[in-house]
């Protein structure tokens, strides 16, 4: 397939890039860094400039495609002020959506967030109804890259329909790569009784970016919300007793295994056969260090 894959710089687009790439698929992508105007290097990935949040830029960059990753966006909600997030995810996600529904893309995944439901960075301490936390849970997103991430769900909704699109939002955990294990997640291994409002939940890099390419090329019909993270958590803590401990109001459901997520990725195993294998085991030993 033809597949453009918008904020190509930023982590996630550069992992789903390069894994469709992989995949024998004819990628391109797109961010609003300026291009290098020099002769490809080997194994580069053609690239356009483009600022989504113009429509003209957005139908232009859109055309011609078979399926569209949209990565694209400020991810997360304490570094920038709070309309430029919202006005920035927002106003992208509709303009790519509005492309691919104008006879753009037949397939869209769309990169959503953990943050939907409304614990990651709410302003306020909030306590899921229940652990773990799967697609069903409900929705209460409370600041604005998440209030932004659920308006693009729903234009997900409305884009299948009225056309012949496809989609698939995909809500990942805290996103890891080989460079952040240490920084982000050795403080959790290190500390038991260190809370996570998403009990522990975490995923890889490199396995979100399967998940990406399962995504854009499977036949799943209408638009479908999955929670992407890794089948352990950070820590390795058994999980029962670590949410009964910290946590007692929550109720806690039946787990796959004693140091299970705290998401249930049982959707995206249903529908696309994502097995992630990866671990923080593989980049930190016991205490947290970097291996």
């Amino acid at each position: 397939m033809r597949v453009l894959v918008t904020g190509v710089r930023g982590k996630v687009g550069g992992a789903s890039a390069a894994a469709l790439a992989a995949a024998g698929h004819d990628v391109v992508g797109t961010d609003r860094g300026a291009p290098v105007y020099d002769s490809a290097l080997p194994g580069e990935l053609p690239y356009v400039q483009a600022d989504l949040t113009d429509a003209g830029d957005a139908f232009a960059v859109v055309r011609g495609f078979d399926a569209v990753v949209h990565a694209a966006a400020i991810p997360e909600p304490r570094q920038n002020p709070a309309h430029t997030v919202f006005a920035n995810n927002i106003t992208s996600a509709f303009h790519v959506v509005e492309a691919c529904a104008r006879g753009g893309a037949a397939r869209l995944v769309n990169i959503s967030s953990d943050s939907v439901p409304g614990f990651t960075f709410a302003p306020v301490p909030r306590v899921p109804d229940y652990c773990p936390i799967d697609e069903e849970h409900p929705n209460l997103p409370l600041d604005p890259y998440a209030q932004a991430k659920y308006f693009a769900e729903q234009l997900c909704d409305a884009l299948v329909a009225r056309s012949a699109v496809t989609a698939v939002s995909i809500r990942p955990a805290w996103v890891q790569g080989p460079g952040t294990y240490e920084r982000n997640l050795g403080p959790f291994v290190r500390d038991p009784d260190l809370p996570s409002p998403v009990f522990w939940s975490y995923v890889d890099l490199d396995d979100l970016a399967e998940l990406v390419v399962l995504a854009a090329t499977s036949g799943s019909p209408g638009h479908r919300v999955v929670l992407a993270a890794q089948p352990d958590n950070i820590g390795g803590r058994d999980l029962r007793a670590a949410v009964a401990r910290l946590y007692p109001t929550v109720q806690i459901r039946a787990l796959e295994r004693p140091d299970a997520s705290g998401y249930s990725i049982a959707r995206a195993r249903e529908l696309f056969g994502w097995d992630p294998r990866r671990s923080w085991r593989d980049h930190l030993d016991a205490e947290g260090h970097a291996r």
